[in-house]
């Protein structure tokens, strides 16, 4: 299956995501209480809002965890986020990947990290060892050079065995609103939550949930359906090698 049979075109994807991040450098949750991220937000959207070509972003959230002991459950996670968005001068993708990590902001230790990504066709012959989903979760992966400048350190990295890419979980696409709205969810406080109630946000997040995610789900029941006889699952539509 092709990748644009249910993802949207590089220029459209990245015009959504400059969306996000010009509601978000003014949003007053964030200016108020995540003030680091509403000021990468406004310096990553000046950098890219003119130019749809590439697309670059990374933050964090300092979060409580919910297993915090401490009497004024004062901060102690930090969640980074990241989006990197690549594309050729053909209009197509060479590359498409977001990025969630979870450290403890003692020390900066990394506790979990995750990537969505999308599988993209070069044209070069690709040599791998299976195939694998072309949307996908992968857990751990490669450091990311931006958590490195912020203090987190690759040692940290090898008890995940990053060297393992296997498995390649089968995932909805992603993009930075579905993931910013996944991470405050998981690790909520009454004012995040708010902040995801409230009805600018909501429409920020359907809007990409029509762009990316309305078209791969009617795709996966266009296979699962199965009118044509095909007699097809999901993996012989999604995988490619």
């Amino acid at each position: 299956m092709a990748l644009s049979d249910f993802y949207p075109s590089p220029a459209a994807l990245i015009e959504s995501e400059l969306r996000v991040l010009n509601y978000l450098r003014n949003d007053r949750f964030i200016t108020e209480r995540q003030s680091q991220f509403a000021q990468d937000a406004g310096m990553y959207y000046g950098r890219y809002r003119r130019d749809h070509s590439h697309f670059e972003f990374f933050s964090y959230f300092d979060v409580t965890g919910a297993g915090s002991k401490q009497r004024k459950r004062m901060p102690d996670l930090r969640l980074t986020l990241a989006a990197l968005i690549e594309a050729k001068k053909n209009g197509s993708y060479s590359n498409v990947t977001y990025c969630l990590s979870v450290c403890k902001i003692r020390r900066l230790v990394i506790l979990r990290k995750f990537h969505f990504d999308v599988t993209v066709t070069s044209d070069a012959v690709e040599h791998r060892r299976q195939e694998h989903p072309q949307c996908h979760l992968q857990y751990c992966g490669e450091m990311i050079p931006h958590m490195a400048k912020m203090g987190c350190r690759q040692k940290q990295l090898e008890q995940m065995h990053p060297s393992l890419s296997e498995p390649r979980i089968f995932f909805w696409p992603m993009s930075l609103a579905l993931l910013i709205d996944m991470a405050l969810h998981e690790f909520p406080d009454r004012h995040s939550a708010n902040f995801r109630s409230s009805s600018e946000w909501r429409n920020i997040v359907r809007a990409q949930e029509s762009l990316v995610l309305r078209p791969f789900y009617e795709k996966c029941v266009e296979v699962i359906v199965d009118r044509r006889g095909n007699n097809r699952t999901l993996a012989d539509e999604f995988y490619v090698g």
